[in-house]
Formats: C-alpha cells, sequence, structure tokens
C-alpha cells in the first residue's frame, strides 16, 4: 500500500483502505445486505478507519465501488449487493483509471490485480442456485474466454448476465468471438433492444430464432451452463458438452438477423483501439489511418498511456496495458 495525499492508504487496486476492505469481504459471499456488512467489518477489522461509524464509511464505500463497476445490485433480494467478479471488473477499472487519472488518484498495479484475481479463483461448482450465483459464475467465466463466448437467451430477467453490458464488454476486449442467439420475442423488451442496438456498434449483434429449447452459456466449447428457472447446470465432460456444442451451431445457423437498424459508428473508444494497433506492431502513420485520427493525436495518446501507465517505453506500455486486461 502506499499513502495518498491526506493521509489515506491505497493499495494497489487502486482503492482506498475501506473500499478494498468492503469489496474483499463482499468477494466471501454471494450477496450482502450494508447492515451484515457493517457487523462484520466491525467485527473481523478493529482498524479505526475501517469500522462503521455514523458517518456512513462502509455505506460510502459501497457508492464509490458501485460507480467504479466492482458491486452491483443483487438481482434476487431488493437492497442487497453483490461483488463483480475481480477478473471481470478490476480490469475495466484499471482502463478507467489510465485514461483518467486525476491529481491524488491512484494506479491500479498489474500485479496487484492478477494476485486477486488468482486468489479468487473460484470452486467449479456442478449446480448453481439463484440469479447472483449464476451471474457470478458467469463473469468468471467470460473474462477468461479465450476463444469464444455463445450465449443462447430464451428469456429477459432483469439483471441477467445474458443481457449486461459488461460481460459483453470482456468478451469483445479480449478478442474473443461473441455469438448471441435469442427468442424473437425479446427484442421487443425496450432494454433488450437497447442491448442490441448497443451490440450491433460493436460488431455482435444478436441473432434471432422462433423458438430456443435452452438457455445457455458456452465458452470456448469447454464449459457449459444450462439453466432452467433459477438452476443452472455446469457441463465439463467432453461428453456432455460436445452435444451442446452442436445444439448452439445449429441454431446459429438456423438463426436470422434482428430488426434492421440504421449503421452506427463503432463505440470503442480511441485510447483503446490506439493501445490495440500499438500492441500488433503497427506504425503511427497506420495506426492514424485506421483511428481516423493525426499522428499527432496517437503520439499524445501513446504520451498519456505512457504516463498513467508508470512505462518508459511504448513496448513497457504495451506489456503493462496487457497485464492490467486492456488488450
Amino acid at each position: 500500500m502506499v499513502i495518498r495525499p491526506g493521509g489515506v492508504l491505497v493499495s494497489g487496486l487502486g482503492l482506498d483502505s475501506v473500499a478494498e476492505t468492503v469489496y474483499l469481504t463482499a468477494l466471501t459471499r454471494v450477496r450482502w445486505r450494508l447492515a451484515d456488512l457493517n457487523r462484520h467489518i466491525d467485527l473481523g477489522h478493529p482498524d479505526a478507519a475501517v469500522r462503521p461509524h455514523p458517518d456512513g464509511r462502509v455505506a460510502a464505500a459501497l457508492d464509490r465501488l458501485r460507480a467504479d463497476g466492482l458491486m452491483v445490485a443483487s438481482a434476487e433480494e431488493s437492497g442487497a449487493v453483490r461483488a463483480v467478479d475481480p477478473a471481470l471488473a478490476l480490469p475495466v477499472l484499471a482502463a478507467s483509471r489510465v485514461w483518467g487519472l486525476s491529481a491524488g488518484d491512484s494506479r491500479p498495479q498489474a500485479l496487484s490485480i492478477a494476485q486477486l484475481i488468482a486468489r479468487h479463483e473460484p470452486p467449479g461448482p456442478d449446480h448453481l442456485y439463484g440469479l447472483d450465483e449464476m451471474n457470478s459464475f458467469a463473469e468468471h467465466l467470460v473474462a477468461n474466454a479465450r476463444r469464444e463466448v455463445v450465449i443462447l437467451s430464451g428469456e429477459h430477467r432483469t439483471g441477467s448476465f445474458e443481457f449486461a453490458t459488461p460481460v459483453a464488454e470482456a468478451v469483445l476486449r479480449r478478442g474473443a468471438q461473441l455469438r448471441l442467439v435469442w427468442r424473437s420475442e425479446l427484442i421487443r423488451t425496450p432494454a433488450v433492444a437497447a442491448h442490441a442496438t448497443w451490440l450491433r456498434t460493436r460488431g455482435a449483434a444478436p441473432r434471432i430464432v422462433p423458438i430456443l429449447p435452452t438457455t445457455m452459456l458456452l465458452v470456448d466449447r469447454s464449459v457449459a451452463m444450462v439453466i432452467t428457472g433459477d438452476r443452472a447446470v455446469v457441463n465439463r465432460a467432453t461428453s456432455s458438452v460436445t452435444p451442446l456444442c452442436v445444439l448452439a451451431d445449429q441454431l446459429w445457423a438456423n438463426s436470422g438477423p434482428g430488426p434492421r437498424r440504421p449503421h452506427l459508428p463503432d463505440e470503442t473508444p480511441r485510447h483503446h483501439k490506439v493501445l490495440r494497433l500499438l500492441a500488433d506492431g503497427l506504425t503511427d502513420d497506420a495506426i492514424a489511418r485506421q483511428v481516423g485520427v493525426s499522428v499527432r493525436t496517437v503520439r499524445n495518446d501513446m504520451a498519456a498511456a505512457m504516463l498513467s501507465l508508470d512505462a518508459r517505453s511504448r513496448f513497457q506500455a504495451g506489456v503493462r496495458a496487457a497485464q492490467l486486461g486492456l488488450l
């Protein structure tokens, strides 16, 4: 940890001490209510900086964590929250800090992030119960996808991972293929239609079928989570996963595009494009042409990235960006 101006301890995750304690505590259960977090942290952490006080430090830390995408509302219990899997949430936080550091902000460290992600490797369950458990496990799977993620969605449930922008963004950021097949009725739901519009801007438009026999998440053709109501079965055996891969391929081949929309521009942040093209070995001139900006803008972006990543060279900036999951 280091000391931020004002004397507040800051970890390598880029969080103040109270927020870090709340987040690490939240990772130990599926979901929490504020009162339970207060009691648990008060008993487990005698440090006066962390113990709950009338000024509501734990509640304020929760607000900061939600704003940073590390905590979300429970999909099952009103007023409760759950921690977003660190493999999904921390690279996003790192990306926001790389390009948006202000005076006094702490820079997430790649090693600290990698260590927490490794420590939080969840057990490999065979069954999941409730939407919060399913969301947490789905986040972990997609955040570690290497080649392909397939999501078959037969119904819309508020708060489900199937329609969560951070989940889709995590897949696309890693360069994996995202294939989505939805039951046609879903597109009539406003929230689903809005998500479909965003997906089109990222080149991952969902495909539509009139009937979908199952709801499923399939990752790298090696793990399948089959959902029935509020329960899910996790399949890892080749004998179970292979038929599900065949089903997914058939549905994709027989599906059609959703309702046509006017062409929308790619919304991938320019800074992200610049870093990725640099990592691919392109010159400043080539990057400028592909991104559609001046060479000077590309060089300014790289200078800002090197400063935020504490890198002495462009190569080192690319390495650290990859370590943080920004590429």
